[in-house]
């Protein structure tokens, strides 16, 4: 970026330590950062640059701030903080601290070509789930691109606020966003709505089922000229449900009344998503006995193979061998499987004979570790459904989010970030911001979750 001063090791707000570049766009400079109060890596977006020649941007990038701040969703990018202070070169600097993500675009994920549906629809659904918590806080995106999408260990995340605003707001400008992505509405200025969102999200669909967006366009003139053709695009994705299919077209359409809500969205996309996980989990069940069986049926035959056939004297004429097979398909595990008693056979003026008594079933193996991902993922799942029953404040549930993304992605001194977690538990817990049933669970799945770091 022109014009910037900041370096590696320079302290923003006396608490934020910048340590280096990941990022940058315009004016601005993201940097991985230390924030040293709260002691967990951050990100922090910097606008460093000369004042008077910002072009509004220290607007944006505050209005970004605040308008992410509003939104509740574990899959919206985190902010934590927004400020303006005095760089150690003496520039006023605008920045904003957010969660830092460890993954990739969708524009990157795109650069090797579509997506296969069942991914393609599961991070759609994601998306309008996010959109439609926005859209209930009345904030509309603007800017859904893939390049705004990130794929992450954790998960998918929304990104970028920075052209984010209120429903029924006038557009300032009208070269705000992305061609290809943005509504035909927008290019006549009308108020902003929720539908503008949903457009970008067809699009965004669109082009990660078939590695294009519907109208490439590079410029405004480009994307008139698409519009005005009025070229209806077709959808045509083996093995897409149909139902996908439909709700990706209205999308598009260019009456903003057409379209499907993010709500509607995200629950049609959400059950297409589920019914195709639910399909391929079905298939590796079933594909479990055919693999006992194969392996059976080659142990027959090679016991066949060592079968001396008919002794002599026998009086039975050789015949055909038949061996009688019988599979059993593994019960649900730590399932006991009921014992079968055995019998010898009974001879003529012999008394039954039994054999050995069988030697006592192996305990069962311990349960595997959990990963440092599913340990983390248990927490985040605890603090989203206490949350829900309002046993964990808002803020307080968003911090420790925040905090466990943050160890995800970076597990640098996590003992002692573990620790000051858990002193944070017991502070917001004796201020009652965590209820005492939610703590004992909390701590507990952080313990376990602290525990995958050393192993």
């Amino acid at each position: 970026m022109r014009g910037a001063q900041l370096r590696e090791g320079d302290i923003l707000a006396r608490r934020y330590i910048l340590k280096q570049p990941v990022g940058a766009g315009g004016m601005s400079v993201v940097w991985r950062a230390w924030d040293s109060a709260l002691e967990r890596t951050v990100a922090v977006k910097v606008l460093d640059g000369p004042i008077a020649s910002d072009g509004g941007q220290r607007d944006r990038i505050r209005r970004e701030a605040r308008a992410a701040a509003r939104i509740e969703h574990p899959n919206a990018i985190g902010v934590y903080d927004y400020g303006e202070t005095v760089t150690p070169r003496g520039r006023i600097a605008a920045y904003v601290v957010m969660q830092l993500l460890d993954g990739i675009s969708v524009a990157a994920r795109l650069e090797k070509g579509p997506m296969p549906w069942p991914e393609a629809v599961a991070v759609a659904a994601t998306v309008a789930d996010v959109l439609h918590a926005a859209h209930r806080r009345g904030v509309v995106h603007r800017d859904v691109t893939p390049e705004n999408v990130m794929l992450t260990t954790d998960g998918v995340r929304l990104l970028d606020f920075g052209i984010a605003a209120d429903i029924g707001q006038r557009e300032e400008a009208m070269t705000f966003g992305t061609p290809p992505y943005v509504a035909p509405e927008r290019l006549t200025g009308a108020p902003t709505s929720g539908a503008t969102d949903v457009y970008a999200l067809g699009v965004l669909l669109y082009e990660m089922l078939t590695g294009a967006p519907p109208y490439p366009a590079t410029t405004w003139e480009e994307l008139e000229r698409a519009l005005a053709a009025e070229r209806r695009p077709a959808l045509n994705v083996p093995g897409l449900p149909a139902a996908a299919a439909a709700v990706c077209l209205r999308c598009l359409s260019t009456d903003p009344l057409r379209r499907p809500t993010a709500a509607e969205m995200a629950s049609i996309l959400g059950a297409k998503s589920a019914a195709s996980t639910m399909l391929t989990r079905r298939r590796a069940l079933l594909s479990v006995p055919v693999i006992v069986t194969a392996a059976a049926v080659l142990t027959v035959l090679i016991l066949q193979q060592d079968d001396p056939g008919p002794r002599p004297g026998d009086n039975a004429a050789p015949g055909p061998s038949v061996s009688i097979l019988v599979s059993v398909v593994p019960g649900p595990p730590n399932q006991q499987a009921t014992p079968t008693p055995t019998t010898q056979p009974r001879r003529s003026g012999t008394a039954t004979q039994t054999g050995p008594a069988s030697p006592p079933a192996s305990p069962p193996a311990p349960p595997s570790p959990l990963t440092r991902q599913a340990a983390g993922k248990a927490v985040l799942d605890i603090v989203d459904r206490r949350s829900q029953t309002n046993e964990i404040r808002p803020d307080v549930a968003l911090d420790i989010r925040n905090q466990v993304n943050n160890l995800l992605s970076d597990g640098a001194d996590a003992a002692h970030r573990i620790e000051v977690l858990r002193r944070q538990l017991t502070d917001r817990t004796r201020d009652q911001s965590i209820s005492d049933a939610a703590y004992e669970e909390l701590d507990a799945a952080v313990i376990q979750f602290g525990r995958t770091f050393s192993t």
